[in-house]
């Protein structure tokens, strides 16, 4: 009697995710803001009134950077979705770079570790300007000239 029983049926496959923002939305409204944490956590700030280094020094403060780096992991597995999907090698290769990157981030964070948190921003960066390069360099050109301006002039006098 044992062996007459039919096999029990296979377990059901996962529902398919249905994404709720476009990507658009996505990149401003989830990816950016946790790449701009990461980004505006360390740096060197120089005015009239001299120079100010900014990092972060409450567990506060590395706790929300731990966790934007996990949001940008996420993000690049979102980025994956067929929905999302762009040239399929091409647009696979960069969102695992942004999650090798942000992994590297989440991990500086856990460590408290102020120069590799730095790094792997300069990583993050590296990853998210590639990607934009290739799918949209109309993006790549003016936001990156604008982030760059600004961070230099930042608190400066204007030139005549």
């Amino acid at each position: 009697l044992f062996g007459c029983n039919a096999p029990p049926p296979p377990p059901s496959a996962a529902p398919p995710i249905s994404l709720v923002l476009n990507l658009k939305q996505f990149m401003e409204w989830v990816l950016d803001p946790a790449a701009d944490a990461i980004w505006d956590s360390v740096k060197t700030v120089y005015t009239q009134a001299g120079t100010q280094e900014i990092k972060p020094q409450a567990d506060e403060q590395w706790t929300e950077l731990r966790n934007s780096a996990a949001r940008l992991q996420e993000a690049g597995n979102l980025l994956m979705n067929e929905e999302h999907m762009r040239d399929n090698k091409e647009w696979s290769n960069r969102a695992r770079a942004l999650i090798a990157a942000a992994e590297k981030t989440r991990m500086a964070a856990e460590a408290k570790n102020v120069q590799a948190l730095f790094d792997a921003g300069g990583e993050l960066y590296q990853a998210c300007s590639a990607c934009h390069v290739k799918f949209a360099p109309r993006l790549s050109s003016s936001r990156s000239a604008d982030r760059v301006a600004f961070s230099i002039t930042k608190g400066l006098p204007a030139h005549p």
